[in-house]
């Protein structure tokens, strides 16, 4: 049915937006070689910028309707998404994080799935429907907690040691300054 539907469409965006959250912080100071400090003031102000859009995408889906705004929502989201991981500069990543990704997020928001159930939905099941929305919502924030974390367990950091280390051999093949390592110890190049 319709409300599974966008039950469904609900939990896929709860999960990239919970998903983004988790590694935002680490693309932005690894990416863009951007201070902890300097991270932290930025997301803080995404933060800001996301309720504004979100007050405001809420108003936006009950005068436009659910269908229209869903299809721009997505196509501002799209640009946001393709900024944010395609460019290079700390432009892009500013006109990403400030403009294009929170008003696709905010427009994709609880907003639009809220208005979207009220409208499939009786005043007899309208709670149970909004219940479960709330529940599918933590489910993918749950998640995509987990999936993070295994996709992170799974790669491991590479660190480059000099070769005065103990840790590498003085007759390597090619004579190198430096040794690479990864984290378990495990000799990857030398």
């Amino acid at each position: 049915s319709q409300v599974l539907t966008v039950l469904s469409l609900e939990f896929l965006n709860s999960f990239r937006s919970f998903g983004l959250r988790f590694v935002l912080y680490n693309y932005i100071t690894n990416e863009f070689h951007i201070t902890d400090v300097h991270a932290g003031t930025l997301l803080g102000m995404k933060g800001f910028v996301d309720i504004v859009f979100g007050l405001s995408g809420s108003i936006l889906v009950d005068i436009i309707g659910v269908r229209k705004i869903s299809l721009i929502a997505m196509s501002v989201a799209i640009i946001g998404r393709t900024l944010l991981a395609f460019g290079r500069t700390q432009y892009t990543l500013y006109v990403s994080l400030f403009l294009f990704s929170p008003m696709g997020d905010a427009l994709l928001s609880t907003g639009l799935y809220r208005v979207a159930l009220k409208k499939l939905t009786t005043p007899t099941t309208r709670p149970f429907a909004f219940a479960c929305s709330y529940a599918v919502s933590n489910l993918a924030g749950a998640l995509a907690d987990v999936v993070v974390d295994k996709m992170r367990s799974g790669l491991t950091d590479i660190s480059i040691l000099s070769s005065s280390s103990s840790d590498c051999d003085d007759d390597n093949e090619n004579n190198s300054s430096s040794c690479i390592w990864r984290k378990n110890g495990a000799r990857n190049l030398c």
